[in-house]
């Protein structure tokens, strides 16, 4: 069965496991109890303990497996910002780096600047 949910509260007895397949990038938080998690092809095992967390790196089978009774959420990721929202705030960083470059070179601090003194100071 496959279910597409933003958010699971689960709640495994010890020894229960459950399957997860392509669930790269959900993340597991534990509540209560313990759980022994297995990801395809990672050689590491990770225990995670009430209070801790694991975001699920790689794609493929995943064993989540209760070492005690165990209370937990899965939730999926927050979806990246787009192209267009990337652009878009480069874009004003930007203009704001720039801004700050013409204030300071030509705005009115710059009026007491050592550069400008022979200018003004010659009218």
């Amino acid at each position: 069965m496959n279910l597409k949910l933003d958010r699971a509260n689960l709640l495994l007895e010890a020894g229960q496991v459950i399957r997860l397949h392509d669930a790269m990038g959900t993340r597991v938080q534990c509540l209560h109890g313990a759980l022994w998690i297995t990801q395809h092809g990672d050689r590491r095992d990770h225990l995670v303990c009430a209070g801790g967390t694991l975001t699920l790196g790689r794609p493929g089978l995943v064993l989540i497996h209760a070492i005690e009774p165990t209370e937990f959420v899965l939730s999926e990721p927050a979806p990246g910002p787009s192209l267009a929202g990337q652009f878009v705030r480069t874009c004003a960083t930007a203009l704001r780096v720039a801004g700050r470059w013409i204030a300071r070179r030509f705005g009115p601090e710059a009026i007491n600047d050592r550069h400008w003194r022979g200018w003004y100071g010659a009218l």
